[in-house]
C-alpha cells in the first residue's frame, strides 16, 4: 500500500513539473515572437534611409550647376564653339565662356571659377532631371514641376513667373514657351503651348 502511494506520489511530482517546463517554454516562446513582431511592423520610414536626406542636385542634359568643365566634356563631349560673355551687369560675378554644342545646348562656364553657372537647352535630346524637355506640352510639363516645387515671383511686381520654378540649392528652372519674343518671361500659356527652350540658372542672377 506504501509503495503504491509512492508511486503515485512520484507520478504526480513528475506531471506538476512538466507542467512548468512547459509553462516556462511557452513564455519564452511568446517573448521571442513578440519581438519577431516588433521588429517586422516598425513604422516604415522611421529609420532614415541612406541619402534620404541628402538634397539632389537639378539637372539639364545630366549638368548641373557648379559641375567642372571636365564633368562637361565627359557627359556632352568637346566639340562644340566657344563664345566669351562679359559680365558687365554683374549677374554672374565673373565674365563666362559660353560652350555652345550644335545639338541643341549649351553650357555656361565662369573664365574665373572654370564652374558651370548656366545650362541651356533647344533640344528634346536633353531631359530635365524630372523628365521634361523641350517639345513637351505646357500642361504636363508644368504640372510636374508645380506638383514639387513653387513658381518664382517677379522682383519687380511680385507677380508670378509662369514656368520659373525655384528648386534645390537657389537653382532656378525656367521653361520657356515662346522663344520668338526674346524673354524668358511667359505672358500667355495655354494647356497645348510647347516647351521651346529650358534654362538652369541661378535663381539670384536674375533682378
Amino acid at each position: 500500500m506504501i509503495k503504491k502511494t509512492v508511486i503515485i506520489f512520484l507520478a504526480v511530482m513528475l506531471l506538476m513539473t512538466s507542467g512548468c517546463t512547459g509553462a516556462n517554454n511557452k513564455g519564452k516562446i511568446n517573448d521571442k515572437d513578440g519581438k519577431d513582431i516588433i521588429e517586422a511592423t516598425e513604422t516604415p520610414g522611421q529609420k532614415d534611409k541612406p541619402g534620404q536626406n541628402v538634397e539632389s542636385n537639378p539637372t539639364l542634359g545630366g549638368i548641373s550647376l557648379g559641375d567642372t568643365s571636365e564633368k562637361v566634356k565627359s557627359a556632352l563631349g568637346d566639340k562644340y564653339s566657344e563664345t566669351e560673355e562679359s559680365d558687365a551687369l554683374g549677374a554672374f560675378g565673373e565674365d563666362i565662356t559660353v560652350w555652345n554644342y550644335n545639338d541643341g545646348i549649351s553650357v555656361s562656364i565662369g573664365k574665373t571659377s572654370g564652374k558651370v553657372l548656366r545650362v541651356v537647352a533647344t533640344s528634346p535630346d536633353y531631359k530635365t532631371d524630372l523628365g521634361v524637355k523641350v517639345g513637351d506640352d505646357a500642361e504636363t510639363a508644368l504640372k510636374t514641376y508645380r506638383d514639387k516645387f513653387e513658381e518664382a515671383k517677379s522682383r519687380q511686381n511680385n507677380e508670378t513667373l509662369a514656368g520659373w520654378f525655384l528648386t534645390e540649392n537657389g537653382t532656378v528652372v525656367i521653361l520657356d514657351f515662346d522663344k520668338s519674343d526674346d524673354s524668358s518671361v511667359n505672358a500667355d500659356v495655354k494647356p497645348d503651348s510647347k516647351v521651346e527652350e529650358i534654362t538652369l540658372s541661378k535663381w539670384e542672377y536674375y533682378d
